[in-house]
């Protein structure tokens, strides 16, 4: 199949209102005082609401043809110019990068923009992944020597999802898909019940991130990708822990309750 890399989104203007920017902190745990007071900026992933009409445009574009139900988001990342700030008015637009066809299923990759009067705020380079229908049947795997045991890391933090929150998330976020709000559509899709937003499981990720690497300051991130290893349920214990790295960013993952990586190849970038 020819894609149509290049082809181009606009999704016009948004303004960033005050009731959003405190509906996504709230929904996403995040408590941070930058968000408040005469200088307050948005949380920082406030801008998957503003960009989630350009991410349901891709995902839902007839000329991909992706399969909605077979759609997972793969990873995500966002560097950060400057924050937003309610009043802010932004202009949300994106492109179409790559699509590599594996026999498990396609990966799409696409550039979304965040601008604010002509300068960008946000640049953002996000991946859906969906599943092939029939993937191959995996053969025997030769032997792999084991992983060397981490250095102790420089942060831990636990936390538990609230059971409530994918729909509470839906509604800050308006990423309503229904694997995450309709326990009847997420186990139609293979799943054992709703799951939890990627973007949401980032975001809390973030937060502990910043909590422990800008001093509570989100003002101060620069840069946050992750890839999604796996769903996340309401309810779920998860633990958060990262590593200082010699350039001054910070390596991370997210845990779930039996250790393995529900968010992982995570990085976060300070301003010094």
């Amino acid at each position: 199949m020819s894609w149509p890399i290049g082809k181009t989104w606009d999704m016009g203007e948004q303004t960033v209102e005050a009731r959003h920017a405190q509906d996504y902190a709230a929904a996403t745990g995040d408590a941070a005082a930058a968000y408040s007071g005469e200088d307050a900026i948005a949380p920082p992933m406030l801008h998957v609401r503003l960009m989630k009409g350009l991410l349901f445009s891709i995902a839902a574009d007839p000329e991909l043809g992706l399969d909605m139900l077979r759609l997972v988001h793969g990873g995500h990342g966002a560097t950060f110019h400057a924050p937003l700030r309610v009043g802010d008015v932004v202009h949300v637009h994106g492109e179409l990068l790559e699509v590599e066809e594996k026999s498990s299923g396609l990966l799409v990759t696409s550039a979304m923009y965040a601008d604010v009067a002509g300068q960008r705020r946000v640049d953002c380079t996000t991946q859906f992944f969906i599943r092939a229908k029939d993937p191959p049947a995996k053969g025997p795997r030769a032997p792999r020597p084991p992983a060397a045991d981490p250095p102790p890391p420089d942060f831990e933090a636990e936390f538990t999802v609230p059971p409530d929150a994918s729909y509470v998330y839906a509604k800050a976020s308006l990423d309503d898909n229904p694997i995450h709000v309709n326990p009847e559509v997420a186990r139609s899709a293979g799943l054992p019940d709703v799951i939890l937003q990627g973007l949401c499981t980032m975001a809390m990720t973030v937060r502990e991130g910043v909590t422990a690497g800008a001093g509570g300051d989100p003002r101060k991130l620069r840069h946050a990708s992750v890839r999604f290893a796996r769903p996340v349920l309401n309810g779920m214990p998860l633990k958060t822990r990262g590593w200082r790295l010699a350039d001054g960013s910070w390596a991370v993952e997210t845990l779930g309750p039996d250790g393995k990586p529900v968010l992982d190849n995570a990085m976060l970038r300070f301003e010094a």
